[in-house]
């Protein structure tokens, strides 16, 4: 899995200790997580983590407090994306550059829904509410939907396959000649996914 795309020297030590508890809460849950193994992680003392943190639920705020941060920024962006006649595939490009570079946030909200954690509803409302006012709002102003397609699910649809598609990769790489991730699967993933929206959402004319 891609890891988060910043070296770790670059880093401050309070971002380090985040970054560290965001793999270990996607790769084994936050009650399987101890302080102890962020701290090994990040590459620092325990007591270093609680000092910056104070407890794990602290932290595990902070985690979320980042990814929503990371949600917004997306949002921004690819509203700028959903204008013009190259709307529908800069959508793509955009997208599958944000679940390449943001996977293990991707996979811990994943798997915190699972786990039946409340907080977690925070940031899958957050990706329907990107897909609802980022994507589908600006595409529906310029007229590229079809009017009787069915927004609310269009944009349940978007957060579910994205969360997906990050949760079952190991499953889903069996599937296919590569890795998931490598650019070539990602590519082709990119291009399948547009197409399926594309011929689902748009009007003729745009499809």
């Amino acid at each position: 899995m891609p890891q988060i795309p910043a070296r770790q020297s670059d880093l401050t030590t309070y971002a380090r200790i985040r970054n560290a508890a965001l793999e270990g809460f996607a790769a084994r849950g936050v009650a399987s997580t101890s302080i102890r193994d962020v701290a090994a992680a990040a590459g620092v003392s325990p007591g270093l983590v609680q000092h910056h943190f104070g407890t794990k639920a602290r932290l595990r705020e902070a985690v979320d407090e980042y990814i929503l941060d990371v949600m917004a920024e997306f949002s921004r962006e690819l509203a700028e994306r959903s204008e013009g006649d190259e709307a529908w595939p800069g959508l793509g490009d955009a997208t599958t550059a944000w679940v390449r570079d943001n996977a293990l946030a991707l996979r811990y909200l994943a798997r915190a829904m699972i786990d039946g954690d409340p907080a977690a509803a925070r940031g899958f409302d957050a990706l329907v509410g990107i897909a609802r006012t980022s994507w589908l709002a600006p595409l529906d102003r310029a007229g590229a939907l079809r009017p009787e397609a069915d927004r609310d699910w269009a944009a349940i649809h978007a957060a579910v396959f994205n969360l997906a598609s990050v949760l079952l990769e190991p499953a889903i790489s069996r599937q296919l000649p590569e890795p998931f991730y490598t650019p070539a699967q990602l590519d082709r993933w990119n291009v399948a996914t547009v197409d399926l929206y594309r011929n689902g959402l748009a009007r003729k004319e745009d499809a």
